[in-house]
């Protein structure tokens, strides 16, 4: 199993309330949280930094949340991604195509379904 301690998780979300409540819950349960504001601060991140999982708004201003994403899968393909979004409607989205296999988070979830998911998600990645 996956001990949270160890485990590297990069927020990426261009709402500040967002991602400084990502930030909190997911850092009480142990997990080493990186935050950005933007698409070009997380690939900055990611340059110099490995992840084991990447909470990535969908919708970002500049670079978006796919092309993270995409990058991501490239020079990290063991990181896990976890998309944030408002809705989980991706109908005419090429999401799986573009970046492999991921999951999804609504904005709206809970704080222990935050965690469920984040925890869910590393443990399936190994």
């Amino acid at each position: 199993m996956f001990e949270p301690q160890q485990a590297r998780v990069l927020v990426v979300d261009d709402e500040a309330p967002i991602r400084l409540t990502l930030e909190a819950i997911l850092q009480r349960v142990g997990y080493t949280i990186t935050t950005a504001a933007n698409g070009e601060e997380a690939l900055a991140w990611l340059m110099e930094h490995r992840f084991d999982l990447l909470l990535l708004d969908l919708r970002l201003t500049g670079i978006s949340g796919l092309e993270v994403a995409q990058y991501a899968r490239e020079y990290q393909p063991s990181a896990v991604v976890l998309i944030l979004t408002g809705s989980s409607d991706f109908k005419g989205m090429p999401i799986e195509e573009q970046v492999g296999h991921f999951d999804y988070l609504l904005k709206t979830a809970s704080p222990q379904e935050v965690v469920d998911r984040v925890a869910a998600a590393l443990l399936t990645a190994r």
